[in-house]
């Protein structure tokens, strides 16, 4: 089982913040990691702290755009164009897993940004 869930990215490149979609744990299945790319993420601001009591992971695996695959490029995915993902998901016999989903948002235990979990 996959969490997916919606993360700030820093883009130095075109100097702008993207809302993508990262994934947990690191995918295993070939599915997955052709639509995936282990990515460092930098600081957003210069007043944001790295905590040593909670781990914030410097590096995910964020999801790219699974129609830009083919042309050997990872663009990756931003939030707003998800039905991309969940489209490229359901075709490769992937379930969203809603019963659990609810459960986590209904939970004490909050995971921020949760978008989902997927499972095949």
């Amino acid at each position: 089982m996959y969490k997916l869930t919606s993360e700030i990215y820093l883009d130095k490149y075109n100097e702008c913040y993207k809302k993508v979609i990262a994934i947990q744990p690191a995918p295993k299945d070939d599915i997955l990691k052709k639509i995936s790319k282990l990515t460092h993420f930098e600081k957003l601001s210069p007043f944001q702290d790295r905590s040593p009591c909670c781990n914030s992971e410097r590096c995910k695996y964020i999801i790219c755009n699974p129609t830009t695959i083919s042309n050997c490029s990872c663009e990756y995915l931003c939030v707003k164009d998800i039905h991309l993902l969940f489209n490229y998901l359901i075709t490769n016999k992937y379930v969203i897993n809603t019963d659990i989903t609810k459960i986590m948002q209904k939970s004490d235990i909050k995971i921020n940004n949760l978008i989902c979990f997927i499972s095949k």
